[in-house]
């Protein structure tokens, strides 16, 4: 059933007891994008008016709207391809940032190395702007980040189809057009991959010379190959933009131990008891 849910009866009812409000936040997020698509045209006119240019590249919707102006897209697609980015990266980067706070307030020596990092960037707290350029000097949220998605998966298992024969290391050979499960969790979770401390949160398993021997395929937050997941550069700079003003501006906490989290495995990984944390303002 979790290659094929809609056979599962029981997954219907609650689909069609959702519907409703499924399509509310479906049509209020659309709304929301849309004036935003609004926003950036006009705030575009105004700097052509002033002779002034702000397109950053590195901006998905400031190349969605280029390719409209040469006539590669039209509105509809830019539209539809902005809907795309959030509705995919909306649920798996707020979980992402959740339990990394959730796992720092665990691991309160790696956050305050973290705040460290992030104050020197940024000395007086309230609102700032984080650049791109700023985000690619918080190597050591780097690490936290990774470490994060290494122990609590955005997604944990997820499916492929064989386009051949594949022939496993064991010798067994899995034919073509067969649908098989990557078991992500466990491999991010493997001692014989990541050592003897495998299940625990430990930002060190990053470090260069602690992945530099690691197979590319033995971190796969967001899978590999041609299937990968195609706003994961997008999802980590969202990531990181929405910690570093987090962790400036407040220290989080938590009385719930690592050991008791009880990981219930769906379409994205959930919690049987979410932790509660408490927040303190830096100052």
């Amino acid at each position: 059933m979790c290659f094929s849910p809609w056979l599962n009866s029981r997954f219907i009812r609650q689909l069609l007891g959702k519907e409703s409000h499924y399509y509310q936040a479906k049509t209020e997020i659309r709304q929301f994008i849309k004036k935003l698509i609004e926003k950036k045209l006009a705030k575009d006119e105004t700097h052509k008016l002033n002779g002034t240019q702000s397109n950053d590249k590195n901006i998905f919707l400031n190349l969605a709207i280029d390719l409209m102006r040469r006539g590669v897209f039209n509105w509809k697609n830019v539209e539809d391809e902005s809907n795309i980015i959030v509705f995919g990266a909306f649920e798996t980067t707020a979980n992402a940032v959740y339990y990394t706070l959730m796992l720092l307030a665990m691991f309160p020596d790696y956050q305050e190395k973290a705040f460290e990092e992030i104050k020197s960037l940024f000395p007086k707290t309230g609102d700032f702007d984080v650049s791109y350029v700023d985000t690619q000097q918080m190597v050591y949220l780097d690490l936290i980040l990774n470490e994060s998605m290494r122990v609590i998966p955005p997604v944990p298992v997820v499916s492929r189809q064989t386009s051949q024969d594949l022939k496993l290391t064991n010798g067994i050979v899995v034919p073509q057009g067969v649908q098989i499960a990557i078991d992500i969790y466990h491999m991010h979770r493997s001692k014989t991959i990541w050592g003897p401390d495998a299940e625990t949160f430990n930002p060190d398993h990053f470090l260069p010379d602690n992945i530099r021997d690691k197979h590319p395929y033995a971190y796969i937050p967001f899978t590999k190959g041609i299937r990968n997941c195609i706003g994961w550069r997008y999802a980590l700079i969202s990531a990181k933009v929405t910690l570093a003003k987090l962790l400036r501006n407040y220290s989080f906490k938590t009385s719930f131990p690592f050991k008791d989290l009880y990981f219930v495995e769906d379409i994205t990984m959930k919690l049987k008891t979410v932790p509660l944390l408490e927040l303190q303002k830096r100052i």
